[in-house]
């Protein structure tokens, strides 16, 4: 069972938070202040802000975890794979036991896991929120540290093969425009050009994916849109959820 489980709130549709590569769950209660949040994210300067998930909870129940070594959870003893990933959210999804199925909001990776994991256990999952999602590999992931312990195989075609989803209701908010070299330090305007168009026409393909698919383009923000515009992901996931309920 997964660590650092916390939840908020009473209502269902739940919506059950998926964070993203080597990112506490903490931080959908608390956008992390350029301490906290370096190497992965800029950080927010000033006083503590909330997250997103407080205003969530105003109208329904919302959990999130922490994966396998990642914040409040401790290292497992071996790297984990795409089946032990799966197995904590079966195990989080287990421990509240929602009376219909919830609502998986996923940032980046985290994203990746909602939406393959739905394909698997499509029961299970009532809806996809897909905060600036990594898409499905098709290829090996690059020899690089991960700051989670992961062992990651890559998926094959049939991971983002129109229809998939089926019918499973989809919403993909992501930035409509490239991050700049203060929003993600350390790359040039160049790359981030790059990575944003290339992540665009992935996005793209990924709405195919689901025959109830839509996409909301945020402005003014990078990577993490649920902690630079949260209001705006706030008022999309809030209607995305009115027509779930």
């Amino acid at each position: 069972m997964a660590s650092g489980l916390r939840e908020q709130g009473e209502g269902e549709p739940a919506l059950v938070l998926l964070s993203g590569l080597g990112d506490p769950a903490a931080w959908w209660w608390t956008a992390p202040t350029p301490q906290e949040a370096r190497p992965h994210w800029r950080g927010l300067e000033g006083e503590p802000r909330a997250g997103i998930a407080p205003t969530l909870a105003q109208w329904t129940r919302v959990v999130a975890y922490d994966r396998a070594g990642v914040g409040a959870s401790p290292l497992p003893a071996q790297p984990h794979t795409w089946a032990d990933v799966y197995a904590e959210l079966d195990a989080v999804l287990d421990s509240f036991q929602p009376s219909q199925p919830p609502i998986l909001v996923g940032h980046s990776l985290g994203g990746m896991i909602a939406s393959t994991y739905a394909r698997r256990r499509p029961g299970r999952v009532g809806g996809l929120v897909l905060l600036d999602p990594t898409p499905p590999p098709l290829a090996a992931p690059p020899p690089m540290p991960l700051p989670e312990p992961l062992a990651l195989t890559p998926f094959g075609p049939e991971e983002v093969a129109p229809g998939a989803l089926g019918d499973l209701p989809l919403l993909l908010i992501a930035p409509d425009r490239p991050a700049t070299p203060a929003e993600a330090p350390g790359r040039t305007q160049e790359q981030l050009d790059a990575r944003f168009h290339t992540r665009r026409a992935r996005h793209l393909e990924w709405l195919t994916l689901s025959g109830r698919s839509r996409a909301v383009g945020v402005d003014h923000s990078g990577h993490y849109v649920h902690l630079e515009r949260p209001q705006v992901v706030v008022e999309a996931i809030r209607a995305f959820w009115e027509n779930s309920a």
